[in-house]
């Protein structure tokens, strides 16, 4: 009974690398991205270095992969709202918060409705008639609290 030796190619490396970033296609985030792209510089390593043993490949693939997957983390994750130079871009109702508008309806039963800026909004505070000059300070999911401006 002989031993069986496993050698790994190069094209082994860059198949793998291309079935993983074809199968992150198919995947919602980039899981998949950086040991694809480690997978295809390791294949680039031992065409260029063929002596490379499969355990030591094996091992580089790791190490590319873990290294790929925290510079990519750390250069391609989403800027947090303090990074951003307009936090309240997809918040719509967090970017009227503070605006001071004229009801053209009143508010009745702590309910009512406004457009501001060409937005229809749900409005939640005291009852108020048409006309009243009211400030937004805060929200309540998508609704507007709105107080009394003096």
């Amino acid at each position: 009974m002989g031993f069986i030796t496993a050698e790994l190619a190069p094209w082994h490396w860059l198949t793998l690398g291309v079935l993983l970033l074809a199968c992150e296609l198919f995947a919602p985030t980039s899981f998949l991205l950086w040991p694809g792209l480690a997978a295809i510089t390791t294949g680039i390593l031992v065409w260029i270095v063929p002596a490379l043993s499969w355990q030591l490949q094996v091992v580089l693939f790791a190490v590319l992969a873990i290294a790929a997957t925290l510079v990519g983390r750390h250069f391609f994750t989403n800027k947090t709202e303090a990074d951003s130079t307009h936090p309240t871009l997809n918040k719509r109702a967090d970017s009227v918060t503070g605006r001071v508008f004229t009801l053209s309806k009143p508010i009745e039963n702590g309910v009512g409705s406004a457009v501001i800026d060409n937005t229809h909004w749900r409005l939640i505070g005291p009852d108020f008639p048409a006309g009243t000059r009211l400030r937004v300070t805060g929200t309540e999911g998508s609704s507007l609290i709105v107080e009394e401006t003096k």
